[in-house]
Order: structure tokens, then C-alpha cells, then sequence
């Protein structure tokens, strides 16, 4: 009799024992770090704004200066523009505006500059970027513009011919594009106005400037 129950304790323990190791063996956990998490995030990122294909001519179609203008009614502008790299961080700018106020076609303007993507070579380097435009940048633009002139006299603006416009601007600007037909800019800086000295306005010459565009491009 107590080798009979000597050999049914010893038989329990084991059997415990091994539906404890079968329980352990078959609890699973799995957990994803967040580094996994953010690399995911970033490829994701890099496919929407095509950040690792390389482009070094852009035509661009969009709308910019969208609102409302007092007096004018509601502001747009259409703008058509050719961006074309000299060298890695460097590029051209051409862009022609058709400024709408209340629907009536006010304003044209024909702006030319240069573009310096700063961060882009060493991005290259790195293996986070192409050669394109998708990239921060300073930028001297000219923007030049005619349309029909308005003086306020009291009561209401009153027509006063044709007019010429033409500043200068020193800008920081955010370009990206937005998938594979898509583009996204924006700039902000300081802009100077030598007709306001010219005319004797006694208005500021030099004022803060931006602009936001977005649009399709090829």
C-alpha cells in the first residue's frame, strides 16, 4: 500500500509538472518596438512625398493667395510655373500669376528667381533623399505685376489706368510633393517695394511677405 501511494504521488507530480511546461510552451507574446514603429512611418512618409525619386525639371499648375479682399471680393490667383535644377541644391524659378478679384481678372504677374534646397546634399548623403524638390529652401525671388490701379478717394476706390508693380522678396519656403501628381508650397520673408519710395506714400517700403500654393504637377 505505500508503494502504491508513493507511486501515485510521484505519478501527480510529474503529471502537474508537465501540463505546467506545456502551459508555459504554449503562451505566446509578441510586441513591435517603436523604433519598428516610426521606421514604418517615415518609409510611409518618404512614398507620399516622393522624397527618394529623383527629379530635377517640375511643371506646376495650382491655386495661391486664396481669400477675400474687402473691395475686391474674393481673392485667387492661378499660377503656372517651371522649376528647373542647375546643380544639387540649386534650382531656377519662372512662374506666371492671373490674379481673380470678385471674378473679374485684375492682375497678372510674371516672377523669376533662384531656390537653395540647403539640407538636400547632405540628405543624399545620408540615403534620405533624391535629387528633387521636395525639400526646404531659402529663396531671391522678383515678382513683377500689372493690373488696373485703384486710389481710394474718400468714398470708393476709383480706376486709375493700368498699373506696374515689382518687389523683391528674400524667402524661407517648404516645398512637397504630394504623391505622384501632386505639389505642396509654402514661403514666408521679407519683401521690398522701391515704387512705395518712389511714389511717397509713407507707407513702409519693406514688410513681411508669404504665400501658400498647392496644386497638380508633371
Amino acid at each position: 500500500m505505500k508503494r502504491c501511494a508513493v507511486l501515485t504521488a510521484l505519478s501527480f507530480i510529474l503529471l502537474t509538472s508537465a501540463f505546467a511546461q506545456q502551459d508555459t510552451v504554449l503562451v505566446e507574446y509578441s510586441e513591435e518596438s517603436a523604433e519598428a514603429s516610426d521606421f514604418s512611418l517615415k518609409e510611409e512618409y518618404k512614398y507620399f512625398t516622393r522624397a527618394t525619386v529623383e527629379e530635377k525639371a517640375m511643371f506646376k499648375v495650382g491655386l495661391s493667395h486664396l481669400g477675400y479682399g474687402g473691395y475686391y471680393g474674393l481673392m485667387m490667383e492661378h499660377v503656372i510655373a517651371f522649376e528647373k535644377k542647375i546643380n544639387v541644391p540649386f534650382s531656377v524659378l519662372v512662374q506666371y500669376r492671373n490674379e481673380i478679384s470678385g471674378w473679374r481678372n485684375t492682375k497678372v504677374g510674371l516672377d523669376a528667381g533662384i531656390r537653395y534646397y540647403y539640407s538636400l546634399p547632405g540628405r543624399i548623403k545620408k540615403g534620405k533623399s533624391a535629387n528633387n524638390f521636395s525639400a526646404n529652401y531659402f529663396s531671391l525671388q522678383s515678382n513683377n505685376s500689372w493690373g488696373q490701379g485703384y486710389e481710394f478717394d474718400g468714398k470708393s476706390y476709383v480706376p486709375q489706368g493700368t498699373s506696374f508693380n515689382s518687389t523683391v522678396s528674400l524667402l524661407y519656403g517648404i516645398q512637397r510633393r504630394l504623391g505622384k501628381r501632386g505639389y505642396l508650397d509654402f514661403n514666408l520673408g521679407g519683401s521690398y517695394d522701391p515704387g512705395m519710395v518712389l511714389k511717397g506714400s509713407g507707407s513702409r517700403p519693406i514688410y513681411i511677405d508669404g504665400n501658400f500654393s498647392i496644386g497638380v504637377a508633371f
